[in-house]
């Protein structure tokens, strides 16, 4: 088939929309915008998005759509990984965090395909990660948003899925409570670039690319989508003083601690200087490299439940993809 920039591709989660449904809006909204014979590839458990993109690039369209939950959009990323195809984005899932970043209205399909063929084309920073899963089996991804081990993941492995379907996003409240409660924090160590080494015990050890979670939290402010830079949190406040002084830092957005370490140096080993260091530790670089010291944590890539991990890396291709945001 003939390239074609004016034609459209939308790859669905058919658990999220009806075939029926997303062909007969796509349609109305192509034809007010001038994109032409809309293809429609759906997903499956097999393939849940990425092969259905890049065909879809291979074909030569001008744009393809993502219309699902997070893991739908992070799929068909991956899938225009080294073409110059920009991608919509029609969230329908529960934490749609890449459209909470980007402004894209959300479980409103007519005002998300609406940006997606009328809106501008604005180029954002793709994050790439290698783990070991706590099997021993090594996995490549891609992360737009956040990846994180520790709290956070066990928190989004705790939330019952009949609940989300529900109530949406909040039914992280309690599984977060629970967590809070009952979690433990992790053994890990870390570094950024080529600096130092640190060794610390984490309640959540987050890797962003963008700041923004569920109900409008900005838990990383200098955390910009198009920078070139991740943004590193290590959360690891314990007993109620550090967990309240961690909260403050969170909820005023006070994100200017930057540990000034000389090269070389590593995190102190004797408790009594670890109890020194500052419940929340925030650090930025390209390439993050992360090895968990005890037992496997549990990891999650953009809010999807990835088992566990014993060792990831992550960097960041600055504008690495194309997504189409709101004038």
């Amino acid at each position: 088939m003939a390239p074609s920039p004016s034609r459209v591709a939308v790859v669905y989660n058919p658990l999220k929309v009806s075939g029926d449904e997303i062909r007969r809006r796509t349609e109305i909204r192509a034809a007010r915008h001038g994109w032409t014979d809309p293809l429609f590839h759906e997903t499956t458990e097999a393939d849940p998005g990425t092969g259905q993109a890049a065909a879809a690039a291979a074909e030569g369209v001008g744009l393809v759509i993502a219309c699902g939950g997070d893991g739908t959009v992070r799929s068909v990323a991956r899938g225009l990984i080294g073409s110059s195809v920009p991608m919509g984005v029609v969230p329908l899932g529960t934490g749609n965090l890449l459209a909470r970043n980007l402004d894209v209205p959300r479980d409103a399909v007519d005002r998300a395909l609406h940006v997606a063929m009328g809106g501008r084309t604005r180029p954002i920073d793709l994050g790439e990660v290698r783990y070991t899963d706590g099997d021993g089996t090594s996995h490549d991804d891609v992360f737009l948003v956040m990846l994180g081990a520790g709290m956070d993941a066990d928190m989004i492995a705790g939330t019952d899925d009949d609940l989300k379907a529900r109530v949406g996003w909040l039914a992280y409240v309690g599984a977060f409570a629970n967590t809070l409660v009952r979690g433990h924090r992790i053994k890990v160590e870390y570094s950024l670039d080529d600096g130092p080494l640190v060794q610390t015990r984490a309640r959540t050890l987050l890797v962003a690319n963008c700041g923004m979670l569920q109900g409008g939290m900005v838990l990383l402010p200098a955390a910009v989508i198009d920078d070139g830079q991740l943004d590193v949190m290590a959360l690891r406040a314990k007993g109620v003083l550090e967990w309240a002084e961690a909260g403050a830092v969170l909820a005023q957005h006070t994100v200017r601690h930057r540990v000034r370490s000389l090269p070389g140096s590593r995190a102190p080993a004797d408790e009594r200087e670890q109890r020194r260091t500052p419940p929340v530790d925030f650090r930025q670089g390209v390439r993050v490299h992360t090895r968990i010291l005890e037992k496997p944590a549990s990891f999650q890539i953009d809010g999807e439940d990835c088992g566990t991990v014993t060792r990831f890396s992550a960097r960041i291709k600055h504008r690495g993809l194309m997504v189409r945001v709101p004038n």
